[in-house]
């Protein structure tokens, strides 16, 4: 008689589960993100921290977001800031957990109730509940990525490419005032590597009785403001041919709610460690991938301080 599973979409559970392509883009973010911080690529900041040019990297100035009232939002020269633990390569110098502010010298700890704020990791702001004093100075100790993993969304130039926001001297301080002008959650800081994944590309059969293995393409935009870090990014991402890579359950990990933020930025309670990719894969594992034929293309200068390459690599996955 017709009809039974011939009747019905195979290989899927749910039409809301995250499937093969996004999973690999969740997971190559992840892996990339983590990867290079636990090399070693964070700056710890501290007070009264300067950068070579003279400008302060601690202090930071107001945001002029029109989502939130004026003199709320604060925010650094650098978003992306570092929540995780653990780094490997720097075992004597972990990166800064944020303990609080200091606003005109006084310090207010985190989940104080005097001048209360949250922080968006994200786009590397505080947010408080009430407005600052006028010409305020806040002041505070954190950490930040150098690297700034993104997908890419199909497009290299998806968001604004910020450029020189390692200098602070160069207009931070001053409201609407170049790459600073937009939104942080619009920018993306240089250098940046962003992460493409195409759909399946060819389906093999994987033995007797059954199961398919599938190769996507994996492509990685990298642009940077010199060409020694291109060069450097581009040759790291290549040197990861001819090796498994552990995938985690995306759909898993939202159900779970250990995900590392909220929906505004803010630390989940629950994400240390669980929210790091080693332990996301710990916890949540689903499959194993194989990283092959990786390749990467000539870096193309664009202009005298922006620089472009792509690597790409197939990601083999017994997905069915």
């Amino acid at each position: 008689m017709p009809g039974g599973s011939n009747t019905k979409l195979a290989h899927i559970n749910n039409a809301q589960d995250a499937t093969l392509t996004n999973i690999l883009l969740d997971n190559f973010v992840y892996f990339y993100d983590w990867g290079f911080l636990d090399k070693g690529s964070y700056y710890n900041i501290n007070i009264a921290e300067s950068d070579i040019y003279g400008g302060r990297r601690d202090v930071l100035r107001i945001a002029d977001d029109p989502n939130y009232t004026n003199g709320t939002v604060w925010e650094a020269y650098r978003k992306n800031w570092v929540w995780e633990s653990g780094v490997s390569a720097t075992p004597d110098e972990q990166p800064i957990s944020i303990s609080g502010v200091f606003v005109n010298t006084v310090f207010y700890p985190t989940g104080n109730v005097d001048n209360p704020f949250w922080i968006d990791y994200n786009n590397g702001r505080l947010v408080f509940d009430s407005p600052q004093p006028s010409g305020a100075t806040v002041q505070l100790e954190y950490s930040h990525k150098w690297l700034e993993v993104v997908p890419a969304e199909g497009v290299p130039f998806f968001r604004q490419l910020q450029q020189n926001s390692f200098r602070t001297d160069e207009g931070f301080q001053v409201i609407n005032s170049g790459g600073w002008a937009f939104l942080g959650d619009t920018r993306v800081q240089l250098p940046a590597l962003a992460v493409e994944v195409n759909p399946a590309r060819n389906l093999y059969g994987y033995q007797l009785g059954g199961g398919q293995l599938t190769t996507n393409d994996v492509v990685f935009y990298v642009v940077t403001e010199n060409y020694w870090e291109a060069a450097n990014i581009i040759d790291v991402i290549t040197f990861q041919n001819d090796r498994d890579l552990f995938l985690f359950d995306p759909t898993a990990v939202s159900i779970s709610g250990v995900l590392p933020f909220n929906y505004r930025g803010e630390l989940n309670e629950n994400a240390v460690p669980s929210g790091m990719y080693p332990t996301l894969v710990d916890n949540f594992y689903w499959k194993r991938c194989h990283i092959t034929e990786s390749k990467a293309s000539d870096i193309t200068q664009l202009s005298p301080d922006l620089y472009i390459g792509t690597a790409r690599c197939s990601a083999k996955v017994k997905a069915i």
